[in-house]
């Protein structure tokens, strides 16, 4: 093997030598060989032509009226097509997913990573969701999309000045771009089951549907497409299609991109949806969204018919790539949306799961508790609290919580809404959650105590009835604060009967009310009364008498 490399290298720096430039003829690119001392045409051809056989081309290109006569020092000029060619390589430039490469006919398959190099005679296969491009010297690249077959059977040099790619695509799609290097020319030529495409210094598009059917599609400079003894000349914005068995179609304008309607300057929430208009003409579009403004890195693709919005969820945080394409009823898609669309997407941190209050829970008092779950890439969270459920006039400005629970009290009863959202260490604000309702119940009114009454040895105490449901809670104390507790009692009904008090003095009672769910109101303002002093009467009535006895 190493021997035979040499031998090319020595060939092509031979040819280096002996052909110092090119020059342009009607057949392509040519190079000037001067004959020496005792040359021939056919030894000449058999040392320098890829196929000797071709000798009667150079006699003709030449002009030679012998073909057996040519005289030392005679220049002979000989297209580049027909040199021998020393091998080049290409180099993985991308790649991802399932991509595997077979190096010689029946040998394994294994697996191609990147910057791995790639010889002519490989063939290349990519799986579902998967890609690779392959870079040449010349600065040629071909780009194989999922699901394609590709042969990589000719990337030669010929001469100093010129580069031979021949690939051939058994099925699948590929994009081939040309980026000659300075000085030099390249010839494409990409064959499938049912067409040739040969383009010179161009990008252009190739597919192969199950069907045998061959669409080629011109992006930049030129393209012939032969099939069947019939050549169509694409230019650039034109497409054809070859059915299997039939020449190519005539040539066909690409349908414009469809543009979208309008563009987020950033989509927060998922699924991202897009509407685009429609082209008139197109039957369905395809949609690419890459990593790489290039394309190449495409992490969603849909085909969707017209009016039908474009759709994406599990996206990560970032900046994507949106490239658009008119597909026609011939399945040739049209020219890329240029530039693609920089899709921005932030998701995250996404708004707290609450954990309590529940909507639309309700409470007995005006203290309320809030939690909520761990947030990722939360530093800190802001809660905000509104009457109305759209926040239209909210309370106040959202509370920073670094923590995962914040309680509150709240000055009045009735419906109320808070919300909760998560802030990055970068400030970046995410989205609210939806607002969560919850109601501080009312309570029970306090019902006003009417005046005591005494009755002999009893206390008799009256309030206000509240209706049939309602019980209620009586307390009787000797201080304002209820500390020095006489009577507490809850009751059915609005009254109570105590035993009158056995100290003299002031006391204090007041009441509450209780609803049929146990909600009890707070209590009345206090009432006082007094307790007067008794003095014991038998007493009072022997010291009445010893006065009497004593005065008469």
């Amino acid at each position: 093997m190493k021997a035979r490399t040499c031998r090319i290298s020595l060939l092509f720096l031979l040819i280096l030598v002996l052909l110092p430039f090119s020059a342009w003829a009607g057949d392509g690119w040519t190079v000037e060989l001067t004959v020496m001392k005792n040359d021939n045409l056919i030894n000449v051809c058999k040392k320098y032509l890829e196929d000797p056989l071709q000798w009667p081309e150079i006699g003709r290109i030449n002009r030679l009226k012998d073909y057996d006569l040519i005289r030392t020092g005679q220049t002979l000029l000989i297209p580049v097509r027909l040199l021998k060619g020393i091998p080049v390589e290409g180099r993985v430039s991308f790649v991802k997913g399932d991509v595997s490469l077979q190096s010689a006919e029946g040998g394994a398959w294994k697996a191609l990573r990147l910057n791995e190099k790639v010889m002519q005679g490989s063939k290349i296969r990519t799986g579902e969701e998967s890609a690779v491009e392959i870079v040449f010297a010349d600065g040629s690249a071909v780009y194989q999309r999922p699901d394609t077959a590709l042969g990589l059977e000719v990337a030669e040099q010929k001469g100093a000045m010129y580069m031979l790619h021949q690939l051939f695509l058994s099925a699948g799609k590929m994009l081939m771009k040309v980026r000659s290097a300075t000085g030099q020319e390249s010839r494409i030529e990409i064959h499938t089951p049912s067409a040739v495409a040969v383009a010179r210094g161009t990008d252009f598009r190739v597919s192969q549907d199950a069907k045998g059917a061959t669409t080629s599609e011109v992006l930049q400079g030129l393209v012939d497409v032969e099939a069947m003894q019939k050549v169509v000349h694409l230019r650039e914005g034109e497409g054809t299609r070859v059915d299997e068995g039939e020449p190519p179609l005539p040539p066909r304008k690409l349908l414009p991109p469809p543009e979208p309607l309008e563009l987020q300057p950033l989509y927060r929430t998922l699924p991202l949806a897009i509407r685009f208009g429609n082209v008139e003409g197109a039957v369905s579009y395809r949609y690419l969204l890459a990593k790489d403004v290039e394309g190449r890195d495409v992490i969603r693709e849909k085909v969707l018919g017209p009016g039908t919005p474009l759709e994406i969820t599990g996206l990560d945080d970032g900046t994507y790539h949106l490239q658009s394409r008119s597909i026609d009823d011939l399945a040739i898609e049209g020219l890329p949306l240029a530039p693609p669309l920089a899709v921005h997407v932030r998701v995250n941190p996404l708004p707290p799961f609450i954990q309590e209050p529940l909507d639309d829970s309700r409470y007995r008092g005006k203290s309320v508790a809030f939690r909520w779950l761990n947030v990722p890439d939360s530093v800190v969270y802001q809660i905000q609290f509104a009457r109305e459920k759209d926040f239209s006039k909210p309370l106040a400005e959202p509370v920073n919580v670094k923590s995962l629970e914040y309680e509150k009290n709240f000055s009045d009863y009735g419906p109320y809404y808070f919300r909760i959202r998560s802030l990055a260490d970068d400030g970046y604000e995410g989205l609210w959650s939806d607002a969560v309702g919850f109601v501080l119940e009312t309570p029970p009114p306090s019902p006003p105590v009417e005046k005591p009454s005494l009755e002999g040895k009893e206390l008799h105490i009256r309030w206000q009835d509240l209706g049939e449901r309602m019980s209620y809670h009586c307390q009787i104390a000797r201080d304002k604060d209820f500390r020095d507790m006489v009577v507490d009692r809850k009751l059915d009904k609005p009254e109570i009967t105590v035993p009158r008090p056995e100290k003299a003095g002031i006391y204090y009672v007041r009441t509450s009310s209780i609803d049929s769910e146990g909600y009890e109101g707070g209590f009345s303002s206090p009432q006082s009364f007094e307790i007067k002093r008794q003095w014991p009467l038998i007493p009072i009535l022997s010291v009445i008498g010893a006065l009497l006895l004593a005065l008469f």
